[in-house]
C-alpha cells in the first residue's frame, strides 16, 4: 500500500538496521522528534502503521489486501522484532487531519462505497460538495495507492496524493482526481480519533502492578487462594469492562496483556479490577491488605496520577 507522505523523518530503511523502540522513545529525549505523523512498516504481504502525535504513538493498524483493521500498539512492535529482516521502515510527519482521515478510512463504513469515477465528471462532482457544504472526505483507491481529499463546509482543506509530501490545492485537484482507473469512497465524517489507545507502556505498567499486587498477597494467603481470587475479579469486571479478558496471568503469578482500549476506559477498569482484589483480601488480612495495597501503587504513583487513575480507584496515596 502506497499512502500519503511528508516529512521524512526516516525512509525506506530496512528494519534490521532500525531499533524500533528507540524510534518510539525518541520525542522522550529531543523535542525535534515530538512531531505527529506516522511509521510505516512494509513487510511482503502487509503493511503495519503506528499513528504519532506530539512524539507518542497513540494507535495502530494493518492493512493488507484481505483486510483493514486497528490493532494493539504493542502487536506491531513485537512483530517489527521478530520480523526485522523482512520489513522496510518509514516515518513521516504529516498533518494531524492526514492521520485523522487514514484511521477513518480503517475504522468506518463510507456512505456511498467503490464508485467508479470514471462515470462521474470530477468537477461537477467537487462543486456539488460545496454547494451543499460538506463536511467529510472522500478516499481516492488507485491500485495501492490510498489518497485524501478533505472537506469543510464545502471548502477543499487539503488533497493528500499517494506517495506525495505536497498537498495539493485549486486545478492540482481537479487534475488529480480526473486521472483513469480512480475508486472513490465517500465519509460525511470523520472520526474523533482524539480516542487513542492505552500505549503499550501503560499496560505494562498495570501488568507490573498487578504481578506485584498479587504476589505481595501471595506470602500471606498462598498462591492457590490469590490465584482464585485473580480469576474471581476478572470475570467480574471483564462484564463491564471488556478488554480484561485480554489478561493472563502465568503459574508464577506474571501477567500478560495485549489489547486496543482508550486510556481514559483502561484507567478506569484497572481502578475496578484493583480496588476489587484489594476489598477481597481485607475480608481475610483486615488493614495489612491495604498496606500492601498502596505499597504496590506507591512505586507507580506519578505515572497513576499522569493518566487519573487515583480519580478512579478507591485507594489514595
Amino acid at each position: 500500500m502506497k499512502f500519503p507522505k511528508g516529512k521524512p523523518i526516516l525512509e525506506s530503511t530496512r528494519l534490521e538496521f532500525i531499533n524500533l523502540d528507540n524510534v518510539l522513545s525518541a520525542s522522550k529525549r529531543e523535542r525535534a522528534h515530538r512531531i505527529s505523523g506516522y511509521i510505516l512498516i512494509i513487510y511482503p504481504d502487509v503493511v503495519e502503521l503506528i499513528f504519532l502525535k506530539e512524539g507518542e504513538s497513540f494507535n495502530a493498524a494493518r492493512i493488507s489486501q484481505k483486510e483493514r483493521k486497528i490493532i494493539p500498539i504493542s502487536e506491531v512492535i513485537e512483530k517489527a522484532n521478530k520480523n526485522a529482516t523482512s520489513g522496510i521502515i518509514s516515518e513521516y510527519v504529516t498533518d494531524e487531519i492526514l492521520l485523522s482521515l487514514m484511521i477513518t478510512s480503517i475504522t468506518t463504513d463510507p456512505v456511498k462505497a467503490n464508485v467508479d469515477f470514471s462515470r462521474l465528471q470530477p468537477k461537477i462532482f467537487i462543486d456539488k460538495l460545496k454547494t451543499t457544504g460538506f463536511n467529510g472526505f472522500i478516499w481516492i483507491k488507485s491500485g495501492v495507492d490510498e489518497s485524501f481529499v478533505h472537506f469543510h463546509e464545502g471548502n477543499i482543506t487539503g488533497c493528500y496524493a499517494a506517495g506525495s509530501a505536497e498537498k495539493l490545492t485549486g486545478d492540482e485537484v481537479i487534475s488529480f482526481i480526473s486521472k483513469p482507473n480512480l475508486n472513490i469512497s465517500i465519509f460525511d465524517h470523520i472520526e474523533d480519533t482524539i480516542i487513542t489507545q492505552a500505549t503499550p507502556a501503560q499496560v505494562s505498567m498495570f501488568c507490573k502492578i498487578f504481578s506485584s499486587l498479587l504476589k505481595g498477597y501471595a506470602q500471606p494467603m498462598g498462591n492457590v487462594l490469590v490465584l482464585r481470587a485473580f480469576m474471581s475479579s476478572k470475570s467480574i469486571v471483564q462484564k463491564e469492562f471488556p478488554f480484561i479478558e485480554q489478561f493472563i496471568i502465568e503459574s508464577d503469578l506474571s501477567i500478560n496483556g495485549k489489547m486496543v482500549v482508550e486510556p481514559k476506559l483502561f484507567a478506569q477498569g484497572m481502578a475496578r479490577w484493583f480496588d476489587l482484589i484489594h476489598e477481597s483480601f481485607s475480608t481475610f488480612l483486615g488493614k495489612e491488605s491495604t498496606v500492601i495495597a498502596k505499597k504496590v501503587l506507591n512505586d507507580y504513583r506519578y505515572a497513576l496520577k499522569s493518566i487519573y487513575f487515583f480519580d478512579y480507584t478507591k485507594i489514595k496515596i
